[in-house]
């Protein structure tokens, strides 16, 4: 990825889009700065995004790759068939890749953007892995399918909600507090 007169490539774009995002938060994010920390014009981030939000939703689907990667990866480190495990590997991954992206939480629960639109029907959609994975859960247990879709959102508010008081720095990261988040967790399900 290396500039050649004033061309820049989308992936450049998006990682400055997202040192921007890190640096001023999606309200403040400017397409100008993205602009300005790659050494282009103004008008050049337009040659690959329509505007702003555009490549805000490339910033959610780039953040949403890398969720895809450590999600199968824990579901390979769990070492287990089970639904139970698997999903409470994932469940935990999910927590700590919030933490590492606090700018995703930020733009995934952004009301009436294209971005948070995005976010949820890939989140809930009937091809995501974690969706599969609750249902599996809810079929072992004889759930009815329905149920799942409260489950998911109770864990998504569940961990997204923790998330974003451990970077408000409202709760420390420690195990008299994570310890009991995991517990609420698992309990989501049992009921």
């Amino acid at each position: 990825m290396h500039l050649e007169g004033n061309s820049i490539s989308r992936e450049r774009l998006i990682q400055a889009g997202i040192q921007e995002l890190e640096q001023n938060g999606p309200a403040s994010f400017s397409l100008r700065r993205v602009a300005q920390s790659c050494g282009v014009s103004c008008a050049a981030p337009y040659k690959h995004f329509k505007d702003k939000q555009a490549l805000l939703l490339a910033i959610a689907c780039e953040y949403d790759a890398q969720w895809s990667e450590r999600q199968k990866r824990a579901v390979l480190e769990s070492n287990s068939a089970d639904p139970d495990v698997m999903l409470k590997a994932v469940c935990r991954e999910y927590f700590h890749f919030l933490l590492d992206n606090p700018n995703y939480c930020m733009l995934a629960t952004q009301t009436d953007t294209a971005t948070s639109k995005w976010h949820l029907q890939h989140l809930l959609g009937e091809s995501s892995p974690t969706r599969r994975l609750i249902n599996e859960y809810c079929a072992k247990y004889g759930m009815p399918a329905e149920i799942s879709n409260a489950k998911i959102y109770l864990l998504r508010g569940l961990l997204f909600g923790v998330a974003m008081m451990v970077g408000t720095g409202e709760l420390q990261l420690t195990p008299e507090t994570i310890d009991p988040l995991y517990h609420e967790m698992e309990s989501v399900f049992r009921s």
